[in-house]
């Protein structure tokens, strides 16, 4: 996005949010056709900016091009908005959980146009939802407990029999429905459902006689005549491990569906997609003072939204990234550019945790600047994944030694580093004496158990500005950097020579190791990487010539 001068708020926002927006054209005969993606389906898809005005079958599998069709004549069939939850597969191939809101757009003519789309992951909350099933369970067994629960709950709670009729409910059915609970009871739930969901309220209290639990949306009949949405669960009411009844929880979905309503609007799709976002939503003036933020900031970082008005400009923000976030923000009012930064923020508990900030300036009609529109996700789980894919691209998963690759790098920064025509560069290649046969002898668990503890043994016997290497197999490598002499060099061969010589009590008994070493002490004028490790090589080659458990000496 070069320039946002000519964008409307809500364009700027759909194509900066983290959730998915797509937008859907209704073609005759019922034909879907895709009209715009937003920068989060572009990246969580398989689709692309090519695939506009394509129709489902021309974008998915024929089984994934059905269920879309299905879902999306769902909504003509309501003309209301309806929300699904699916599975999805990454570009990268990770799985991932996600709720969908289909809405209808209609134009002056009444007909149905356009559909959007706006699809939220809901995978950690899935997750959680799973690992908090064992926690319902125990207070499900807790009759005094659960029905504190029962009572107070935000949501009417109905008591049903195996037939579906209303044996008593808690004090919310009355708000919800309009009823008096006493008029309900003995009347089958069903009766005050959309005459066409009730064969799906059939299908639904049957599985949870069956004990599966699920949720859908419909429509409830209250005691105005006048049906408004609600979500539904059933649960099973179990005792001594027999179903007795089933529990039908009913939410109240009218404000949701009102907001939904109003999302044809600029401002009001700004205010639906901002209040409803994961990630935290915030509005600045030019200096970087907070006009709006999100709800979700409780959720986030443990702050209300009225904690953070009226704050110092990036008061909030690591002071090492100030600078950085100051000149970022500048530049994009200065060149109408977003920028995306990665940067630590203030958790109210937790401290500071990693966050990456997507800032897009917004100007009015004569290209004055208005706000900075900010959206910050909070990225910590995938900075530690990073950080340990980082670790493992440089270390020897075995011993946890650096690997080939770390030390290449190494000794190239070493070779490249300031110096005069005598500086000098010192290496120890390590082979472990008769390996092979400690395999075939005892296993290549064992093996692997040998080549531990041999990494350890040689970490321990350098300095912490040394680095020991692990090449593959049971061939090691020492840099010493700061060893210029072969006196140096062949004091620290013999303190490995003594640490191999310490007893080695394995699973399988107790066994002698020892290792034959090369020293190569090179100028480091005119040497490079492979010249090192080469005459490092020749030198233990040398060692296993003379009978092993010893070392030799190459100086170039």
């Amino acid at each position: 996005m070069n320039n946002t001068s000519t964008l409307p708020l809500d364009l700027v926002l759909m194509e900066a949010i983290k959730d998915m927006i797509l937008i859907v054209s209704v073609g005759e005969n019922t034909v879907f056709t895709y009209q715009f993606f937003n920068q989060a389906a572009l990246k969580k898809t398989h689709l692309t900016q090519d695939d506009l005005g394509k129709t489902f079958s021309e974008t998915h599998n024929p089984h994934a091009a059905k269920l879309l069709n299905e879902q999306y004549k769902q909504v003509l069939l309501t003309q209301e908005a309806t929300t699904y939850k699916d599975l999805h597969t990454t570009p990268s191939g990770e799985p991932y959980y996600s709720e969908t809101t289909l809405t209808p757009l209609f134009g002056e003519d009444g007909n149905c146009n356009f559909i959007i789309a706006l699809t939220t992951d809901i995978t950690n909350e899935r997750l959680a939802r799973e690992a908090s099933n064992e926690a319902w369970e125990q207070l499900k067994k807790s009759r005094s407990r659960y029905r504190s629960l029962y009572d107070n709950n935000a949501d009417a709670i109905f008591s049903l029999d195996l037939n579906g009729r209303i044996l008593a409910g808690n004090s919310v059915v009355e708000q919800l429905t309009g009823y008096r609970l006493a008029d309900l009871v003995d009347q089958g739930l069903s009766e005050h459902i959309l005459s066409k969901d009730c064969e799906l309220v059939r299908v639904y209290f049957q599985l949870a006689l069956e004990g599966v639990s699920h949720d859908f949306r419909t429509k409830f009949i209250g005691a105005s005549g006048k049906p408004f949405g609600i979500l539904i669960h059933f649960a099973p009411v179990e005792v001594k491990n027999e179903i007795v009844g089933v529990y039908a929880t009913l939410r109240d979905m009218r404000e949701l569906d009102q907001m939904i309503a109003q999302y044809v609007e600029s401002e009001n799709r700004f205010r639906i997609i901002a209040e409803n976002a994961h990630d935290v939503i915030v509005l600045m003036d030019h200096q970087g003072e907070p006009l709006y933020v999100s709800p979700s900031s409780k959720r986030v970082y443990g702050v209300d939204p009225e904690e953070y008005m009226g704050t110092p400009p990036f008061d909030a923000v690591h002071p090492d990234n100030v600078p950085e976030l100051k000149k970022a923000f500048s530049m994009a009012i200065e060149e109408a550019k977003t920028y995306i930064l990665e940067v630590q923020l203030k958790h109210k508990t937790k401290g500071w945790i990693w966050t990456e900030i997507q800032g897009t300036p917004v100007f009015d009609d004569q290209g004055q600047f208005v706000h900075m529109l900010t959206i910050t996700q909070d990225i910590t789980l995938y900075k530690e994944k990073e950080n340990q894919l980082h670790h493992y691209a440089y270390h020897d998963s075995l011993t946890g030694l650096s690997n080939r690759r770390f030390l290449k790098d190494r000794i190239l920064e070493e070779l490249c580093s300031p110096q005069d025509e005598n500086d000098m560069l010192a290496v120890i290649m390590l082979d472990i004496d008769h390996f092979k046969t400690i395999n075939d002898e005892f296993g290549h668990e064992t093996g692997d158990a040998v080549i531990a503890e041999f990494g350890k043994r040689l970490q321990a016997s350098i300095q912490s500005h040394d680095v020991a290497a692990r090449l593959g197999g049971d061939e090691f490598v020492l840099l010493l950097p700061e060893v210029k002499t072969v006196e140096q060099a062949v004091s620290i061969a013999q303190s490995v020579k003594l640490a191999m010589n310490m007893p080695w009590d394995l699973e399988d008994g107790p066994v002698n190791i020892t290792a034959s070493m090369g020293i190569a002490l090179i100028k480091k004028a005119g040497a490079t990487v492979s010249s090192v490790l080469k005459n490092a090589d020749l030198a233990m080659y040398e060692s296993k010539q003379a009978g092993r458990n010893t070392y030799r000496i190459s100086r170039f």
